[in-house]
């Protein structure tokens, strides 16, 4: 549950609040504090926040101020506006992306929403004109492990739109998508790479594992051939 509020933006702190508010209805900031096990001041600092969101709503009852955590369907509501409202300027966003002369584009992130990035960027580029991904994920239980929710979406949206896949991974690991559109062959631990790369289209991404984890997307097809050739050499001398 906290994983799916902060992937729309909340941080832990505000996570663990609104969730307790929710099961106890109108609370003041020293019982919320008490309730969810934290300092009075992040609680204060916290509520500050939420409120500026629009996920907590509060009432003064004589001189006690009390919070209440906002109707989840109507932040449904909020978030679907908002959608709405980003889909109106969606197609002069992108003209203006297209008039960018640039041949390489290189884009950098950071933080826990990466990996989401990154699978959502692969769909976005492939899901209408198809495409093959190539992968060098050596070990997937490092993503799994923190993003299972996240890689079960992935997956779910390339068997959607028929995207293939084939992932190079580690002798001794196990591949973790095993619904159909991926194929996988292993390489000999001494070229283990900790840090993935996948090809598709005209795009190279790499996660680099950290704290932060980075996510590194280029945007060129000369970049993108040169990296599928050194795939295919791999793949060619990789064991099914």
């Amino acid at each position: 549950m906290k994983n799916i509020l902060r992937q729309i933006g909340l941080t832990d702190y505000e996570a663990e609040v609104y969730i307790v508010l929710l099961a106890h209805g109108q609370l003041s900031a020293y019982e919320l504090a008490e309730k969810a096990g934290l300092y009075r001041q992040v609680t204060y600092d916290t509520l500050k926040r939420l409120q500026e969101k629009a996920f907590v709503s509060s009432v003064t009852k004589g001189k006690t101020k009390l919070f209440r955590a906002l109707d989840p369907k109507l932040i449904l509501e909020i978030l679907n506006e908002k959608i709405d409202n980003f889909k109106q300027v969606l197609p002069e966003l992108s003209n203006l992306q297209k008039q960018s002369s640039d041949k390489i584009i290189v884009e950098t992130y950071k933080g826990k929403n990466v990996m989401r990035l990154a699978f959502r960027d692969i769909i976005n580029q492939l899901k209408n004109k198809g495409g093959e991904v190539l992968c060098t994920a050596v070990d997937e239980n490092v993503p799994f492990t923190d993003y299972e929710i996240i890689c079960g979406q992935y997956e779910r949206d390339m068997i959607r739109y028929k995207i293939k896949e084939r992932i190079i991974i580690k002798q001794g690991a196990e591949g973790v998508f095993k619904k159909g559109t991926s194929k996988y062959k292993n390489i000999s631990k001494e070229y283990f790479n900790e840090n993935p790369v996948q090809i598709y289209g005209n795009n190279v991404h790499t996660i680099i594992w950290g704290n932060p984890d980075y996510l590194i997307i280029i945007r060129s097809k000369e970049v993108a051939e040169s990296y599928r050739k050194q795939f295919e050499f791999m793949w060619k001398h990789a064991r099914a």
